[in-house]
């Protein structure tokens, strides 16, 4: 069937309209919509211990606003080991699932020519180690490293389908950086929804926590230490977060590579009303059609028109699907 104008606008009609209906009957069994580990590294000063405590206080309280599974390592008194708690709760992850994992790290960071390491209380963790202990996951991955000397991460932990979030662009920006505290008070304010979608995506939250930031070395007329970076697309180089404008692209890459921002747009940690409606199932079936959808516009030069069209309706047609089982789910 040839799509036309008029069916076009129908099918987002439909969509649009199937967004606006709410949900009074959920069931309290549902499966979490994250898994998160949230990591509080060792301070080394009290004024260090106060921004870190508080920072992880607001992922707690965004946590328990939603519907997310947590873990808290590094704020409980007494000699644990922390190293051995991260490994065995990414152990335990199930290798393969469609709720995203989170490791939110709040702390200092370190990098030598051989290392670049999360300081915890006790033995640290190295990006090397980071990346084996995670090289089972095939699920969605969100890395967050809030800390100073974070940028090698990205280059150790890199892979499709994760999103990984560091406060520096490289390991030697090694003073203390402020973008893990400000990017815990956007994540639990939901400050910075630019598409005013009713939720704060994950690349909202970045880029608002370091327009946050840079406002802050200029208010205090401080040279910034700090400039952070995000990696969606599996290539391992990171984009700052001037490159957007809101959740627009405003630069490209000069060679062929993938821009990143589109995985980031597809999650938020605490969902809208609407998204609220779709299980993880349906959310991780939505996401890939997207994707689909984002790869197709893509090829419509190299198309047909009337092949582009058609394509477009199928990819469509089973996005509407899915939004309306998830109405009939409620």
């Amino acid at each position: 069937m040839k799509i036309t104008y008029s069916s076009f606008q129908l099918i987002w009609a439909i969509l649009i309209s199937v967004f606006s209906w709410t949900s009074s009957n959920a069931e309290d069994a549902n499966p979490p919509d994250h898994e998160l580990l949230l990591i509080i590294g060792g301070a080394g000063e009290p004024k260090y211990e106060e921004g870190f405590h508080s920072a992880a206080e607001a992922w707690i309280r965004a946590a328990n606003s939603t519907n997310a599974r947590l873990k808290v390592v590094g704020m409980e008194n007494g000699d644990k080991n922390d190293r051995d708690e991260i490994e065995s709760w990414i152990s335990n992850l199930e290798t393969q699932s469609p709720i995203p994992a989170w490791i939110v790290y709040i702390g200092h960071g370190t990098h030598t020519p051989k290392h670049t390491s999360l300081n915890l209380r006790g033995p640290d963790i190295n990006a090397i180690s980071m990346a084996d202990w995670l090289d089972p996951l095939e699920r969605t991955l969100i890395f967050i490293h809030g800390g100073s000397a974070s940028a090698p991460f990205i280059n150790r932990l890199s892979k499709s389908n994760r999103i990984l979030i560091t406060a520096t662009r490289s390991g030697e920006e090694l003073n203390y950086a402020r973008f893990g505290e400000h990017f815990a008070r956007v994540i639990e304010s939901r400050n910075g929804d630019s598409n005013q979608d009713g939720q704060v995506s994950l690349l909202e939250a970045f880029v608002a926590t370091a327009l946050s930031v840079e406002t802050f070395y200029e208010e205090n007329k401080r040279l910034s230490s700090e400039h952070a970076l995000i990696d969606d697309n599996g290539d391992g180089t990171g984009t700052p977060a001037d490159w957007f404008r809101g959740e627009r692209l405003i630069k490209t890459p000069k060679d062929d590579r993938r821009p990143d921002g589109f995985r980031s747009r597809q999650i938020a940690f605490i969902a809208s009303e609407q998204e609220s409606l779709l299980s993880p199932e349906q959310r991780n079936a939505r996401d890939k059609l997207e994707a689909e959808l984002e790869n197709h516009r893509s090829e419509k030069a190299t198309l047909e028109e009337a092949d582009y069209y058609e394509q477009l309706e199928v990819i469509l047609l089973k996005l509407s699907k899915i939004y309306l089982a998830s109405v009939g789910d409620s």
